[in-house]
């Protein structure tokens, strides 16, 4: 009788580890892409901070695993930023720059990292106004750099047009030029046929949406959000992003 147990407890702990073991193995980079765009795309953060946990845990070197984890980073500042939390950005901030400098001096013709590295530069700003004099050269030098070491690499245009959108039009911001440049890194998105799990190319779409309702296009930007609609759904907290006054044409 005794024997007979133990071989039942035996067959219970091979059946449970081969179920983590499933598990684990699930997790690869396209599980954490999916994982980020899911949230994103209900508009639920709070996953976030324990996806980038693990896959710091997992401590990969994989180039592609560390910049998906940086770029996850890089969403989390923004997303604090928004909500106004500005000492919890200045986390994610600080363990993105240690990051970042370990990957520039590993891959310093990486295209996506030297992007990141110009939006992270960005987000310095805003954190801290007073620094842009110095800090704005420093991420233009990133972005441009991004996008002459590869012109087919969307993030360049994107924070180059984040660079334009967000800045001040008396220190050269200009928001139509912004939505140039989002467009052409839509387009190479969709030429490149970026992967369904692609949470940047939805944050993308926001942008090029806010750009044109704030510069009064609103038929086109109308239009263009029944699109997102239908790839992304309900999008609730799609009013937030862009301004409820700016959608409403007050």
């Amino acid at each position: 009788m005794e024997g007979k147990k133990n071989k039942v407890l035996v067959l219970v702990v091979f059946v449970l580890f081969t179920f983590m073991a499933a598990s684990a193995q699930k997790k690869d980079l396209a599980y954490y892409q999916c994982a980020f765009f899911e949230s994103y795309r209900a508009g639920n953060m709070a996953p976030w901070p324990g996806l980038i946990a693990e896959m710091e845990n997992a401590k990969s070197a994989d180039v592609a695993w560390q910049t998906e984890m940086v770029k996850a980073i890089y969403g989390m500042v923004g997303y604090e930023i928004g909500a106004k939390d500005k000492d919890q950005a200045r986390v994610y901030v600080d363990k993105a720059d240690i990051y970042l400098d370990k990957l520039l001096e590993k891959y310093p013709n990486n295209a996506h990292i030297q992007s990141i590295s110009g939006a992270l530069y960005g987000y310095k700003i805003s954190l801290a106004p007073y620094k842009a004099p110095f800090l704005g050269p420093k991420s233009m030098y990133h972005v441009d750099k991004a996008i002459e070491l590869d012109p087919a690499e969307p993030m360049g245009y994107i924070e180059k047009g984040n660079s334009l959108m967000y800045r001040p039009a008396v220190f050269g911001g200009d928001k139509k030029e912004a939505l140039t440049y989002y467009r052409k890194a839509l387009k190479l998105k969709d030429t490149q046929n970026s992967p369904p799990c692609d949470w940047q190319k939805m944050l993308l779409r926001a942008f090029i949406l806010k750009a044109l309702y704030e510069t009064n296009q609103t038929a086109e930007a109308n239009a263009f959000l029944e699109n997102m609609k239908k790839d992304y759904g309900s999008m609730d907290w799609i009013k937030q992003f862009v301004g409820a006054d700016y959608m409403s044409g007050k």
